[in-house]
């Protein structure tokens, strides 16, 4: 029974629990209805969780983590590329100028750093077309 509950959508799947009781059809009918009615409290209750999410104007560390995990992630890979395109070849060409044996520097995985430079991009300019029509 349990592998019915977990193998689709709740209401789905209790309801097809439901349909093998041996209870009339209009029993049947108003257990789904009601089924139907709580799924649809708990998804009103999240949206008003997520909506509190966003409007909130909390200063401590987890409202400020809420807030800035975007432009972290934009900011650690803006730094990522810095070093390896920018300052990764002058620190070579600075070590090799002087004669100084180092091991080798640390190796940035681009491919897996590019596409999500590129989404990152790729929404902010999404956000812009989206302000400059005015859509919230």
């Amino acid at each position: 029974m349990l592998d019915k509950i977990f193998s689709g959508g709740f209401v789905g799947s209790v309801g097809k629990i439901i349909d093998e009781l041996h209870v009339s059809e209009e029993e049947k009918g108003q257990i789904k209805i009601r089924l139907q009615e709580l799924e649809n409290e708990i998804n009103s209750k999240q949206m008003d969780i997520n909506l509190a999410d966003a409007k909130s104007t909390a200063t401590d560390i987890s409202g400020i983590l809420q807030r800035s995990w975007r432009p972290l992630i934009g900011f650690s890979a803006a730094l990522a590329i810095f070093f390896e395109f920018v300052l990764k070849p002058f620190i070579v060409f600075f070590l090799g100028l002087f004669q100084i044996e180092v091991g080798p520097l640390p190796q940035m995985n681009m491919e897996q750093l590019m596409p999500l430079v590129m989404t990152l991009l790729g929404m902010a300019s999404l956000r812009s077309f989206e302000k400059y029509k005015k859509i919230n």
